[in-house]
């Protein structure tokens, strides 16, 4: 019954991730002997055995949240992260221990991604066959939806289908790569590459460096908010200017001499101020007109509280899409101040730095990369070329290059507060995405970040870069990843439905103002009308209906007499 569970990783139903140890240095990394170990799942192994807890640790930091248990033929092992020490299980308790039910174990990928400044070295490991056979299709069907055909096998697929596509296009491209590589890859050859892999590698561009800080206000809003907001500044100088001329004229009766004294002494900018910040409009504006004054009073308020309750929103309702530097280079890239997303790897190895145990996991690199090395069956193992050669360099990478200024934010989200301080103090920034749970389309505002679902580049002022994006977002949000899946394993066992997550609110839209923005313009049309009555009947006797009216009352009065 055991026996079978440990080929392949297993979740189960208490988000364990359990797998077997098999081919490894037992000199360096060893499940603890039943001289050294208890039977009771209450207590724990000796701490002698650091080796194997640093094995541990390694796995626990990649599979950051899961509870890790490895097996050997005599028992399993699961570590406690809090007490750092190991919890023994005998064959005995095999049967309480694997409460057993297969959870979405396909939708757990593994991939080491070590980079330097000469090159990029990528080696991708999965649990499953599978994910190969996806990634193949998700990259059809983009380079499908922008017209050009490409063939892949299992493995890394490089295909120079450029003039294809140019034809297509009716543009002069002469070569494009779609596929990974082990070697190091100058991407300035290539008018368009993109490497796949599985867990979504971004490129993240601080909003700074696309604009200046000054300026970043004026690039929250859309172009037609903007006009909105000179006419209104515009109409309202203008009626303060046609009522300051009307002083003089026919309406002058219309104000008090306290209301024009107060109003010659009142500053332009204070009464700028008192409009629109208190929602005071001035008293020269309405004079003695009572009604009208307090339907526009009503008017402005409300404006000022529907603009509260929609500000939090308006960035979002009303932003512009930015378009971002592309890069050719690795040296482009880090001349450009770019911050590159990566796997935990990087993390991991940040963390055994940060407690002094950098040399020992190199020295253990061997024995941890054998726990991997079992979840893969043995063709995936040989098309990993490369892979003894990112052993033997593993080494180098470590130390210097993977831990220097890392920091790591878990993130649910591709907006990500609270970075400025890192990005100013030029500190690199570690971004996890899982592929599976990404949104796209992602509006940019101030002091805030945008993430690519993968990792690509394009020579600069590409015309694929809108293109390949769009259309690699619409494969993603729907479904694609799911359907090759079902249609690949079609008797795979059914995953557990996920946990009941809280629908995000759905985002502002124009739609969501019309209907307050047409209360306040009906709001303003009865206060105009108002006013303009108001203003008649206050000088009716120079109106022809009101005199007739006048006659026409003192007519029936001395009738009644």
């Amino acid at each position: 019954m055991t026996r079978g569970l440990y080929t392949n990783p297993i979740w189960n139903s208490n988000n364990y991730l359990i797998f077997m140890l098999r081919d490894f240095d037992r000199d360096d990394c060893k499940p603890p002997t039943q001289h050294h170990a208890v039977i009771s799942p209450n207590e724990t192994a000796s701490n002698d055995f650091a080796e194997l807890i640093i094995c541990f640790k390694f796995i626990w930091r990649f599979f950051r949240g899961v509870k890790t248990t490895i097996c050997s033929e005599k028992g399993c092992s699961r570590y406690d992260h809090f007490a750092e020490n190991i919890i023994w299980y005998s064959g005995e308790d095999h049967e309480v221990y694997f409460d057993f039910s297969v959870t979405n174990m396909h939708r757990k990928p593994l991939s080491f991604i070590p980079d330097d400044s000469e090159g990029v070295y990528l080696i991708d490991q999965h649990f499953h066959r599978w994910m190969s056979t996806v990634q193949e299709k998700i990259i059809d069907l983009v380079a499908e939806s922008i017209n050009c055909t490409s063939k892949f096998y299992l493995g890394f697929a490089v295909e120079e289908i450029g003039h294809e596509v140019g034809q297509k296009l009716n543009v002069d491209l002469h070569h494009v790569e779609i596929g990974a590589s082990t070697e190091e890859i100058d991407y300035s050859r290539f008018d368009f590459s993109v490497g796949i892999e599985t867990e979504a590698m971004c490129i993240l561009t601080p909003h700074s460096e696309l604009l200046p800080q000054c300026l970043v206000p004026f690039k929250v809003f859309s172009f037609p908010v903007w006009i909105f907001i000179g006419i209104t500044v515009i109409v309202f100088v203008l009626m303060q200017y046609v009522f300051l001329q009307a002083q003089g004229g026919p309406f002058r009766n219309l104000y008090s001499e306290t209301d024009i004294s107060l109003y010659d002494s009142t500053s332009a900018a204070h009464t700028m101020y008192a409009y629109f910040i208190c929602g005071s409009p001035p008293r020269l504006l309405l004079g003695k007109l009572f009604t009208g004054k307090i339907l526009f009073i009503i008017f402005i308020f409300s404006a000022l509280i529907i603009s509260s309750v929609f500000l939090g929103g308006m960035t979002t309702l009303l932003t512009n899409t930015v378009q971002y530097p592309e890069i050719d280079t690795l040296k482009d890239l880090e001349d450009s101040d770019l911050l590159i997303q990566v796997p935990d790897t990087e993390a991991a190895a940040l963390y055994f730095a940060q407690l002094g145990l950098s040399e020992k996991l190199r020295g253990k690199l061997a024995c941890n990369l054998a726990l991997y090395l079992e979840l893969l069956d043995e063709e995936i193992s040989q098309s990993l070329v490369g892979f003894q050669k990112l052993l033997r360099r593993w080494r180098d990478y470590v130390p210097e290059k993977f831990v220097r200024n890392v920091h790591v934010i878990m993130e649910n989200d591709a907006f990500v507060a609270g970075l400025q301080a890192s990005l100013s103090s030029g500190t690199r920034v570690v971004l996890r995405k899982w592929q599976f749970h990404e949104k796209f389309e992602y509006h940019l505002v101030a002091e805030r970040l945008k993430v690519r679902p993968y990792f690509h580049s394009f020579m600069k002022n590409s015309f694929l870069v809108e293109k390949f994006n769009r259309k690699m977002a619409q494969f993603l949000e729907s479904g694609h990843v799911s359907k090759a899946y079902d249609s690949d394993f079609p008797n795979a066992p059914e995953a557990a439905p996920p946990l009941p997550k809280e629908e995000d609110p759905r985002p502002y839209s124009l739609n969501d103002l019309q209907l307050p923005f047409f209360s306040l313009l009906l709001g303003l049309f009865s206060s105009l009308l108002v006013f303009i009555a108001e203003m008649v009947m206050e000088d009716f006797e120079n109106v022809f209906v009101f005199r007739q009216l006048r006659r026409f009352k003192n007519f029936l009065t001395k009738k009644n007499d």
